[in-house]
């Protein structure tokens, strides 16, 4: 254990001297803040320009621009805060894309339209509670009132694209920040319809030209001081939870970044687990970890602003006139698990359960690429949904890709990475090629029966189980040792670690974040200096 423990110490302060000594030679550059602060600049200042006839070049300018400086900083610049470099690629790439969909692919101000309170009312209700502006206020702190009591007075419509400068901006802004549009008429369909009240009153309104979850699904949304109880709770569950992932990661050399060739697992498991099933065991810890930490990250964004704006109502509708303390406004980063994987597969897995944060940007992207070509290609059902598929794992490779590039240690971005989410598409179109060609054909030529003939429920649900996991588990090594070796878990990703300071692992205490996120740099030129990201 102490020399697992000086392996990862060792590595961390060496990756940090790495990166400085780098950056000294000048071989490496820094990230600064103001690069955050330029990249959200750029795009808000191009959509809050109305588009007309002299403005209608500012729009791919300054995506020209974007694209300049997405480029410089994936080839140059490097931090270690975020995942050993991961964030700053892939953060990078996705901006890029994100602000062609807004600037290019999608004209915002004809498209896109932002559910807003029309009108401020205050309303009596019999249980000694106020409701103001359509949702429940609580008397204490963050005890609301129960859903059926719940009483919405006010009035909620679509707000299309504003004419005053400062109320342009703020929806512009808003625009630009939600990336699964929870509140937009692009709503991504799997976090459901909007609910029924929300959508009676926008009826009224100009019709919109998305569809905002399917009609069939009927969705269950809590009351605001339930919703965020229960997001504290899994706050708490999924921190615990990170930090018993990372005291077993941190025993474990491959997660330290020694992958080739793989080293034997820690000592206990190696007494416990058979020959050869170190491999499940990393796969299952690597699935694990991923899913627990974007899941942790999400949850504050509830736990923020639903938390927020019912604790300081004014001040949230003085923010925004987007309703901040709306519960339906905060569905679940993941899907659920069992049923779209027994029932849809491989497709299943990746288009309903796993986290949708980027669906709207690689569907916008798909959709464009139709547009450029040919009408007959553009409109065979096959062929579109072939082409879409293609474009999100694609871009996904992409971006993630960028992530592994950026990272400071040795990986394989195109052959690890990249290839791993192309393999995915490959995966998607075989098994749906099995399921809807050959196995139909099959049937009828052995069976007789009708081409549409189905198997049975239970051995399709088997059939789909085996596939994804047979899959996943054939190609997950591409993606798993890449993620290793490039450092990604050597993130500290808790202040405070219950298991280190209780002793579970030596020369460790309480306080994990030793080091600062952000310290003044002076390169000696203008565009070299200012607070530098770690």
């Amino acid at each position: 254990m102490a020399g697992s423990l000086l392996s990862y110490l060792d590595i961390v302060r060496d990756n940090r001297d790495q990166l400085d000594a780098q950056i000294q030679h000048g071989e490496l550059k820094p990230v600064f803040l103001w690069h955050l602060t330029l990249f959200t600049i750029l795009p808000v200042s191009a959509l809050v320009i109305p588009r007309r006839q002299s403005t209608r070049y500012v729009r791919p300018f300054v995506l020209v621009l974007i694209f300049i400086l997405a480029l410089e900083a994936i080839r140059h610049r490097r931090a270690l805060l975020g995942a050993n470099g991961y964030m700053v690629g892939l953060v990078v790439a996705w901006w890029f894309i994100w602000s062609a969909t807004l600037l290019v692919f999608h004209d915002v101000e004809k498209e896109f339209l932002r559910v807003e309170r029309k009108a401020r009312t205050t309303v009596d209700v019999t249980s000694k509670r106020s409701t103001q502006n359509g949702y429940a206020r609580m008397d204490s702190g963050l005890k609301g009132a129960k859903p059926k009591e719940q009483q919405y007075t006010e009035s909620l419509i679509w707000q299309p694209y504003p004419r005053s400068l400062s109320k342009r901006l703020n929806w512009s802004l808003g625009l630009l920040l939600n990336m699964r549009g929870p509140e937009w008429n692009w709503r991504i369909s799997s976090m459901g319809p909007l609910p029924p009240f929300v959508e009676s009153q926008l009826k009224s309104g100009p019709p919109s030209q998305y569809p905002r979850g399917a009609s069939k699904v009927t969705a269950s949304y809590p009351g605001a001081g339930t919703r965020i109880r229960t997001v504290a709770f899994d706050c708490l569950k999924y921190y615990l939870l990170l930090d018993v992932i990372k005291v077993l990661m941190m025993q474990d050399s491959y997660f330290l970044g020694v992958t080739s060739p793989p080293p034997p697992p820690p000592f206990l498991l190696n007494q416990i687990l058979p020959h050869g099933a170190e491999y499940i065991y990393r796969f299952l810890m690597t699935a694990l970890g991923l899913y627990t930490s974007v899941t942790f990250v999400t949850l504050f964004n509830p736990l923020i602003f639903l938390g927020l704006s019912l604790l300081f109502p004014n001040a949230a509708r003085s923010i925004t006139a987007t309703p901040l303390d709306a519960p339906w406004l905060y569905s679940d980063m993941f899907g659920p698990f069992l049923v779209p994987v027994l029932d849809h597969g491989l497709a299943g897995a990746w288009g309903i359960w796993w986290h949708q944060i980027f669906r709207f940007g690689f569907t916008s992207t798909a959709h464009w690429i139709l547009s450029l070509l040919p009408k007959q290609l553009s409109t065979n059902s096959r062929f579109r949904r072939l082409l879409m598929t293609f474009v999100a794992f694609a871009l996904s490779g992409f971006i993630h890709a960028c992530g592994s590039y950026t990272q400071l240690s040795d990986t394989n971005p195109l052959s690890g990475t990249f290839l791993f989410f192309v393999l995915q598409f490959v995966g998607v179109t075989i098994q749906e090629f099995l399921s809807y060609v050959v196995v139909p054909a099959l049937l009828h030529k052995y069976t007789g029966k009708p081409r549409k003939t189905r198997l049975p429920r239970w051995l399709r649900r088997s059939a789909n189980a085996g596939f994804v996991f047979g899959w996943l588990w054939l190609t997950a090594g591409l993606i798993m040792d890449d993620f290793a070796a490039g450092g990604l878990w050597l993130t500290e990703p808790l202040p405070v670690s219950p298991l280190r300071g209780l002793g579970f692992v030596e020369r460790e205490g309480w306080w994990c974040w030793n080091t600062s996120w952000f310290q003044y740099w002076d390169g000696g030129s203008y565009w070299e200096r200012g607070i530098r990201v770690m």
